[in-house]
């Protein structure tokens, strides 16, 4: 009976020493963790607009990672999800190191349907990111951020100058001018309908529009209309076509 607890207690500190050194390895390995963030990146393709942010993780402990899963949800400046993205590295070994870019993808065709603010305003969007991972298959590990990035609108302070009639040629002349604040590259066409204070459609007219990112634009639309129609105020239906979003009908007052 002696020997058997004897050896039940010799056990149960082997044990308790087992635990121990597997938590100080443990705390050891995710203490000598590296990761970082490289430069970010914005792109822009087939209608999406894609913040691309490179991490690298150098994995020196003694244990391997896994079930690395980095998730972002994208908000505007009034608390609506704008996108969300998911990045997932399945393992790193011990002694060893990744490097991998988490994709943070902003859909325009989206945006155009449901955040048409997005379009016409600047503004901070918010970024809150989640990271989980599994250290040595046994013990997980969560940590979430909050961060918030600039948003440059394609069509910034978009406006309808002062609008000239030729009675001669029975048109009207309106300009129209914004700022590209986006990275986009904006080529397209831009449509006006025009009608009267009576809702009565008056007529359209269209240009073509070629703005580069960072960039003004300023143009004009010629209208044939029936000026004897024409009333003091009206209403200006704008639609626009291109590679990378459609838009309309936005409703403007002139």
């Amino acid at each position: 009976m002696k020997q058997a607890l004897w050896a039940l207690g010799w056990a149960i500190k082997i044990l308790w020493i087992s635990v121990i050194a597997f938590g100080v390895t443990v705390a050891y390995s995710a203490m000598s963790l590296r990761a970082g963030l490289g430069q970010p990146r914005t792109l822009s393709s087939n209608g999406l607009v894609t913040i691309a942010l490179p991490f690298f993780i150098n994995n020196t402990g003694f244990y391997e990672m896994s079930d690395l899963n980095i998730t972002t949800n994208i908000k505007d400046y009034n608390g609506t999800l704008v996108s969300t993205s998911t990045t997932v590295v399945p393992r790193i070994p011990p002694n060893s190191a990744i490097e991998k870019t988490h994709n943070v993808c902003i859909n325009m065709d989206y945006l155009t349907q449901n955040l048409t603010h997005l379009i016409f305003n600047d503004g901070n969007l918010t970024i809150d990111a989640f990271i989980a991972m599994t250290f040595a298959h046994a013990i997980p590990l969560q940590i979430s951020t909050s961060t918030t990035t600039w948003w440059g609108a394609p069509l910034h302070n978009f406006s309808i100058g002062e609008i000239s009639f030729d009675l001669v040629t029975q048109k009207m002349t309106i300009p129209l001018s914004f700022e590209n604040h986006s990275p986009l590259y904006i080529n397209g066409t831009m449509r006006l309908e025009i009608y009267n204070s009576h809702k009565e459609y008056l007529g359209s007219g269209t240009t073509g529009v070629s703005v580069l990112s960072n960039s003004a634009y300023e143009g004009k639309i010629k209208v044939s209309v029936d000026l004897s129609r024409l009333t003091e105020k009206g209403q200006a239906h704008l639609y626009f076509e291109s590679s990378t979003f459609s838009l309309g009908p936005i409703t403007m007052d002139w």
